[in-house]
């Protein structure tokens, strides 16, 4: 017998929260608020595509999160039952209950949702992506205001793409290694190095992007500037193995996150017990992080420092954290500044990501995908851009991932044009939205 509808919702709780057990009757009243909230959230203002585009992403994990907290409190085993308590005991806790229901708030703004969704849809339209993923946060408090994800192929994967461990983050390890490095004392803009090609080991290289050409004797800001894996490579011989480990650690990556989306995965920080890999660590290529890891860690840079607990919920009994201290303020202000001189000064490598009235700081990441066998797959690969602004004062951080689109040759081998527009649209109209507001 196929099971119905509401029976696969039951199954999709109790698989997210595996603990929990209980009476069928308590499964159809679970059920039948799951489809309560799902409904609120359709008929939100303006929200013709909402379920469409963040169903897999947002809408599931918010509703079961609000059906776990509505849960009655005899399955939940730190509430006493009502026989245990006076009259008067029990109705301050079922008021407690109701409060506590009632102020459950998503931290996504409709607006910002919107601007996500819409700039997904324009994306899709124009090149055909297998995947793409979309996160809008405060980096100051770790607020998820929007996010969506579309996939144009059908998989069976029940992991959601935000918290999904995918190899090689190239957008923000080799932002962690240069925070590592400036603070270890050990980065100067204007000492220089050999770019191109780099023998870590014998018979083992690095080359920069341009198939290893390289720019010749430049200096490590311009290094950066150009996203030369030379320059990283090198940057991360000075640094110990353990203390370049601990930093990764430090920032987030190999653990969960604590958001509260069901079925998160930890990522890996990988092996580093060579120079070879560890210069391919350093530049983002080995190990695996999830798009909520990288925004979480690249706020922390944003914010001067601190690494904030992604959240979708504005609770007062889930308390968030106000931060982990992870490097300086000083350390912080200056990769930001550097990450601002990528965006805003020439050669900058992702100068197509400026916007008009702020100034912008980030990265873009371009990683050849890789089958189950960690293989790579040629012609086929994943481009990302992670960047906050206004760069001195951070208000919003954006980090955008397209998965293989269908585009020209050309326009593959770099990326920007692909990733570039729908970052600057959904910044430019969030911005002026929140000053408007």
């Amino acid at each position: 017998m196929t099971p119905s509808f509401k029976e696969k919702e039951i199954s999709t709780v109790l698989q997210a929260f595996p603990s929990l057990q209980m009476e069928e009757d308590k499964r159809r009243e679970i059920a039948s608020h799951i489809r309560r909230e799902r409904e609120l959230l359709v008929q939100m203002k303006r929200r013709k595509k909402y379920a469409k585009f963040i169903g897999g992403a947002v809408a599931s994990f918010a509703l079961l999160f609000i059906a776990y907290q509505w849960m009655p409190s005899e399955v939940t085993p730190s509430v006493p039952s009502a026989q245990q308590m006076s009259k008067e005991e029990s109705q301050k806790v079922l008021a407690a209950e109701t409060t506590s229901q009632a102020d459950i708030v998503l931290t996504l703004d409709s607006q910002i949702q919107e601007y996500v969704e819409e700039a997904i849809h324009k994306t899709s339209k124009a090149y055909q992506f297998e995947n793409m993923t979309v996160i809008v946060t405060d980096p100051n408090t770790g607020e998820i205001l929007g996010m969506g994800n579309l996939k144009n192929q059908e998989t069976n994967d029940r992991v959601p793409d935000i918290v999904k461990a995918k190899p090689d983050p190239v957008a923000a390890f080799p932002i962690v290694t240069l925070a590592a490095a400036i603070e270890e004392g050990k980065y100067k803009d204007n000492e220089t190095y050999e770019s191109g090609t780099y023998e870590t080991t014998p018979g083992k290289f690095i080359k920069d992007h341009n198939n290893g050409a390289g720019w010749g004797q430049i200096t490590y800001l311009e290094g950066i500037q150009r996203s030369s894996n030379v320059a990283f490579a090198k940057l991360s011989e000075q640094i110990p193995n353990d203390s370049l480990q601990q930093y990764f650690e430090r920032f987030g990556f190999g653990a969960k996150t604590g958001t509260e989306q069901i079925n998160e995965q930890p990522g890996k920080i990988p092996n580093m017990d060579t120079p070879y890999h560890k210069a391919m660590v350093a530049y983002g290529l080995g190990g695996s992080a999830s798009a909520i890891q990288q925004v979480a860690a690249v706020g922390a840079i944003a914010n001067g420092g601190e690494l904030m607990k992604p959240h979708i919920t504005k609770e007062e009994r889930n308390h968030i954290d106000k931060g982990r201290r992870v490097i300086s303020e000083e350390t912080a202000k200056q990769v930001r500044e550097i990450l601002e001189s990528v965006v805003k000064t020439p050669p900058g490598s992702s100068r197509d990501f400026s916007i008009k009235e702020h100034t912008v700081a980030g990265r873009t990441g371009i990683a050849e995908k890789r089958d189950q066998q960690g293989n790579f797959i040629e012609g086929k690969y994943t481009y990302s851009f992670i960047g906050f602004a206004p760069s001195d004062d951070p208000k919003l951080l954006i980090y955008i991932a397209v998965d293989n689109p269908n585009t020209d040759l050309w326009v593959r081998l770099w990326g920007k044009e692909i990733v570039a527009p729908p970052f600057k649209e959904i910044m430019e109209n969030s911005l002026q939205y929140l000053q408007e507001r």
